[in-house]
């Protein structure tokens, strides 16, 4: 091996030495150095309804696939429970948000989810969990005339319509006698019925139409003490639009997206 040869191998025998030598002392300092927060792991975000809440992409809206069952409003406060007739009644009375299960059973809660009454929705504290809004009455509107498209032209009392019921509800799950339906938009309404403000003789607030009808609240309330909703019942394939008392009970959907806050412009 000439001079000038075995001078180049002790070089590069020098160079590879160096660069070991490099390699160990930054692999000690990273050892020792804090994990920044690029390189360390990503905490994994809770769940929240956007991502959690089945859901389904009807025309240009996206709607809860199950109805509301929340016990908080979306700042973290409970909502009230009011599983006795005298509480429900009273919070209609001081027109307080309450909720139930139907029969103040929670095995209806299992398919149904709650029955809320109108004040849960106007409370400032947000009944609709983040990344959704309560859907108003023109929205529901849209959802009919997607699905009916001559819905905008019929007039009866109450109908909106006489073709949308079917696709709406779920085939199974209804009364006996209730006519065909096919979900075919996905929206799988189930028949979880609704609960009354009070009775005639205002000493009881029952429930009624399990089985029988699925009913909706919407944040639009009417000029007295009612507020809009949508019901579909099993015995035809209408889709009515009705108003009741604030007081009531009744299934909340809600829709994908925020919303200016409504009750802000609402008057008593």
């Amino acid at each position: 091996m000439t001079i000038r040869n075995l001078a180049l191998v002790l070089a590069l025998i020098a160079g590879t030495m160096n660069a070991q030598a490099q390699n160990s002392t930054w692999a000690q300092r990273a050892q020792r150095a804090p994990k920044t927060a690029e390189a360390s792991e990503a905490p994994q975000a809770p769940k929240t309804a956007e991502t959690s809440v089945p859901s389904v992409t009807i025309g240009t809206q996206t709607w809860m696939q199950r109805n509301l069952d929340v016990v908080t409003f979306r700042n973290g406060d409970t909502i009230p429970q009011a599983a006795s007739d005298s509480a429900w009644m009273a919070a209609a009375e001081n027109e307080t948000p309450a909720w139930c299960y139907y029969n103040n059973d929670q095995a209806n809660g299992a398919v149904y989810g709650r029955l809320y009454n109108w004040f849960a929705l106007k409370d400032s504290r947000g009944l609709a969990p983040l990344g959704w809004h309560l859907p108003t009455d023109q929205e529901w509107n849209l959802l009919i005339n997607t699905l009916d498209t001559t819905a905008h032209l019929l007039e009866m009392g109450g109908a909106e319509s006489v073709n949308a019921g079917p696709m709406l509800k779920t085939a199974e799950g209804w009364k006996e006698g209730a006519v065909e339906a096919n979900n075919s938009s996905d929206f799988t309404a189930l028949p979880g019925g609704y609960r009354v403000h009070w009775n005639i003789e205002k000493s009881a607030a029952p429930f009624y139409a399990l089985g029988e009808s699925a009913n909706w609240w919407s944040s639009t309330p009417t000029a007295g003490t009612d507020a809009w909703l949508r019901n579909v019942y099993y015995k035809n394939n209408q889709v009515k639009k009705y108003f009741f008392h604030r007081g009531y009970g009744f299934s909340v959907r809600c829709l994908q997206g925020e919303l200016e806050d409504f009750w802000k412009e609402i008057k008593k």
